[in-house]
């Protein structure tokens, strides 16, 4: 093989892992977005909120219940609305969690000029939230060190 032929195969797989970088940051940022925007969506709008007539009158609907056995089914589902929103409060600081790990690793994957892109693309991401009302807290910006100089 030839020095310039090494020099273009050299290029050709910079070029590609070049992409596939660029294109792990920005598959990345947008997967966070809409999974946190999914279970946000889905936690605002809260199945255990006022889910007991909903589940009452499918089970009405599906197996003929009588008006005793739809008023009992109510009240069962009515008496685990607590649990349903003690799990919904768990998952979301659980998700909220997650989402901060995985944003502080991409954050340490980056150059310096990148990490000031990406945090404000995530706090742009997390304005928008709070517009729509997903979001219950204010974002506290990334979670890293500061190095030297910043």
């Amino acid at each position: 093989m030839s020095g310039n032929e090494a020099k273009g195969k050299w290029k050709l797989w910079s070029g590609v892992i070049a992409v596939f970088i660029v294109g792990a940051i920005v598959g990345g940022l947008s997967t966070t977005a809409l999974i946190r925007g999914h279970f946000l969506h889905v936690m605002k709008s809260g199945s255990s909120r006022g889910v007991h007539k909903p589940i009452a009158e499918k089970l009405t609907e599906d197996l003929s219940l009588t008006p005793e056995q739809r008023a009992e089914v109510e009240r069962i589902v009515r008496d685990f609305d607590p649990r349903f929103k003690e799990f919904e409060q768990q998952a979301r600081t659980g998700v909220r969690a997650v989402m901060s790990e995985m944003e502080a690793m991409i954050r340490e994957v980056l150059t310096p000029e990148q990490q000031v892109k990406y945090d404000a693309g995530i706090k742009k991401m997390h304005e928008e939230m709070d517009k729509r009302g997903g979001r219950k807290h204010e974002w506290e910006g990334p979670r890293h060190e500061k190095g030297p100089g910043e």
